[in-house]
């Protein structure tokens, strides 16, 4: 497949099996775009960096040049060109690549390239789980770092200075599979554990199939034993995406300074889903569905209308794959 004109792309996954492979598998296909997985080992407080290529499914000949691993040009050994490089960072690491000099170095050995953080959550999340943005002059700090700073979520980008950017999410090729599940649910419980369970009982109460599935819960409730509410039972992404397709809807229950889509709703639109939130945010939906439903404090929903919903055809066309987000950043880093 084809690339852009102007860059080369370099990623860097978060985490080996983590979502990103799945939401940028569109881009994987590009000639100019590779993925590298950090490795980072701590020897007697010394943190050291290591990579390991990934080599997506709908690319296998990736890094069939990647040979000179000691080379101070190592990120070109691959591309085609000599474009510059991009290099697009997640800021679950952001730390261990600085403690590292990595961004600096990045800097000093390829001219002209840009550097990409791709906020993956609400700031809130990174201020509580990662020491990040806890005030002006670490904030400062982070924006400094990039080139360009992407946020899905709008309230963050206008208070932090980010660039505003809805996606991305790749629709996998999967297989049909018997919808045998109304409702789905997977995600951390954080501030919202008792608005995800007041869903579960109230959907239960009016007669729907749910699975919910709530980690990083401390101390589970006590609830009478079910076999469709999970604590604490981490699903792989692949297995969340199975889930989706077993299921006729997606919720999605809001979370603090939440006001953006969510990896969620992508899948509800890429796997043709009901998306049920009680996030006002998506009124602003651009494609006007009629699988959406907002529900209040009540958390009713009108089976019938469910049901007739559910057999709705979807009228999303990948509109959020990430070549879209990368012919943004085309367009944003060359301003």
């Amino acid at each position: 497949m084809a690339g852009f004109k102007n860059f080369n792309y370099m990623f860097f996954l978060p985490f080996k099996g983590d979502f990103a492979e799945f939401a940028f598998h569109d881009a994987f296909a590009l000639n100019n775009f590779r993925v590298m997985i950090p490795i980072f080992t701590n020897n007697n407080n010394k943190i050291s960096l290591s990579f390991t290529p990934y080599i997506p499914s709908n690319n296998p000949t990736a890094f069939k040049n990647f040979s000179v691993p000691n080379s101070s040009q190592l990120f070109y050994a691959d591309f085609h060109t000599r474009d510059p490089i991009v290099f697009l960072f997640f800021p679950h690491r952001f730390y261990l690549f600085e403690a590292t000099g990595f961004f600096r170095y990045l800097r000093n050995n390829y001219p002209g390239c840009k550097l990409v953080l791709f906020m993956t959550d609400p700031v809130y999340h990174f201020q509580q789980n990662f020491n990040m943005f806890f005030n002006e002059a670490n904030t400062k700090s982070i924006l400094s770092t990039f080139d360009c700073v992407l946020s899905y979520n709008i309230v963050d980008a206008a208070d932090y200075g980010l660039t505003y950017f809805e996606g991305p999410h790749s629709i996998f090729p999967y297989d049909h599979a018997e919808e045998d599940i109304d409702i789905f649910f997977v995600g951390h419980a954080g501030d919202r554990l008792e608005r995800i369970l007041r869903a579960y009982e109230a959907f239960k109460a009016a007669g729907f199939v749910c699975d919910f599935y709530i980690v990083k819960v401390d101390t589970p409730p006590r609830l009478p034993d079910s076999d469709d509410l999970h604590f604490n039972q981490f699903l792989p992404y692949p297995e969340t995406l199975k889930h989706v397709r077993r299921s006729r809807a997606i919720l999605d229950i809001t979370r603090v300074r939440n006001y953006g889509l969510t990896v969620r709703y992508f899948e509800s639109l890429a796997y043709n889903k009901i998306f049920i939130t009680d996030n006002a945010f998506y009124r602003q939906d651009r494609f006007n569905s009629p699988k959406l439903f907002l529900i209040d404090k009540s958390f009713e929903i009108d089976k019938e209308q469910f049901m007739s919903a559910s057999k709705l055809p979807s009228n999303y066309r990948n509109e959020y794959s990430p070549l879209h987000m990368i012919t943004f950043l085309e367009s944003v880093l060359n301003a």
